[in-house]
């Protein structure tokens, strides 16, 4: 099977020209390293004063270059792996903007030192008299630093985005919550987010999460993969054949924020989930406000229609509980339950 585009990975680069002649330790790499242009290492040397280098190598050396080596007289271009030196080339890149722009967080190096940690937030199932209890949790990816400074979401994800390396992230995630839940002898549910425009053809770039899971203690009712609404999928077909194969290998499957954003109804009624996941939207206040009790209301009845379970997630006051809970939403997530911490390191 032909590799997808998000999947290549080490294509992006600089072709520097420099003012004199390189060093190996200018260049970051040791004897052994390879500077033929036929070589696959992260860098190509065509000449003493013209190298290519991979974008990841690139920007771990450019706090060296900026203290001893005056980049400022090279010129810098931005290009994809070069098979040969290239006859033209784009308009150069100002060193300035170059470190004024260094990404915040190179995600290669995130995932290589195993540096994606999972928080989890507890899903409780409400009783229809009194009483509640934990059923499962939402996995959620964080960064950490070498310090260990936490890197929020929403910074993984966009730095992910501008280095093409999502899919990556998106995989090193799933891959990290099942190492996370193996080995504990709850038999919780676990719900383990992914984004699905990242994923080209489901048998092939789901296939190291398949194999992760195999050699696991979890069993395929403990999870639910849950579709995130911050990634458009233009082919519904497409999202459904996904989903598809989660449920053809026995899992369950979530869609997120459902009510806002590109999570329709018409959309849930299209892709049958599991479960879905009322969007906060409409949780917060709704004890106070008809408008959002009734579109809670059109939504769990949408839902109950394709035989799906209803959870409210952003359940924040014990009211919003209440009403939302005289509805039939007997799964809920939220602050009022407990907020997102760090999974224990022993079960």
């Amino acid at each position: 099977m032909p590799a997808c585009p998000v999947c290549l990975t080490g294509t992006s680069g600089f072709l520097i020209r420099a003012d004199t002649p390189f060093r190996r330790e200018i260049l970051g790499i040791g004897k052994k390293d390879t500077l033929l242009p036929s070589g696959e290492g992260p860098v190509i040397l065509w000449n003493d004063t013209t190298a290519w280098i991979e974008e990841g190598h690139f920007y771990g050396m450019i706090e060296f270059w900026d203290r001893y080596c005056s980049p400022d007289r090279w010129q810098f271009y931005r290009l994809e792996r070069p098979r040969s030196l290239p006859s033209s080339l784009p308009d150069p890149v100002d060193w300035r903007w170059i470190v004024d722009n260094k990404p915040l967080v190179w995600i290669d190096t995130l995932i290589e030192q195993g540096a994606i940690r999972m928080f989890r937030q507890p899903i409780v199932e409400l009783g229809k008299k009194e009483g509640s209890r934990i059923i499962g949790y939402e996995l959620l990816a964080r960064g950490e630093e070498s310090d260990g400074e936490i890197i929020p979401p929403l910074v993984l994800i966009r730095e992910a985005r501008s280095q093409n390396r999502l899919f990556h992230l998106d995989r090193a995630c799933r891959l990290s919550a099942i190492r996370t839940v193996t080995n504990r002898p709850e038999s919780f549910v676990y719900f383990i987010n992914f984004i699905p425009s990242v994923i080209y053809v489901a048998e092939h770039c789901l296939e190291t999460t398949m194999a992760a899971i195999r050699s696991s203690t979890l069993s395929p009712d403990q999870i639910v993969f849950e579709v995130t609404e911050s990634e458009y999928v233009e082919d519904p077909e497409h999202l459904k054949s996904i989903l598809t194969y989660y449920r053809k290998n026995g899992f369950r499957y979530a869609l997120d924020d459902v009510g806002e954003g590109y999570n329709t109804i018409e959309r849930l009624r299209f892709l049958e989930p599991d479960i879905i996941k009322l969007d906060r939207k409409w949780v917060s206040g709704v004890h106070n406000h008809p408008d959002k009790q009734e579109k809670a209301r059109q939504i769990y009845d949408t839902a109950r229609e394709t035989g799906a379970t209803c959870l409210a997630e952003g359940v924040e006051e014990p009211e919003e509980a209440l009403v939302l809970k005289q509805m039939g939403y007997f799964w809920q997530q939220g602050y009022l339950y407990g907020k997102p911490a760090p999974f224990p390191d022993r079960p």
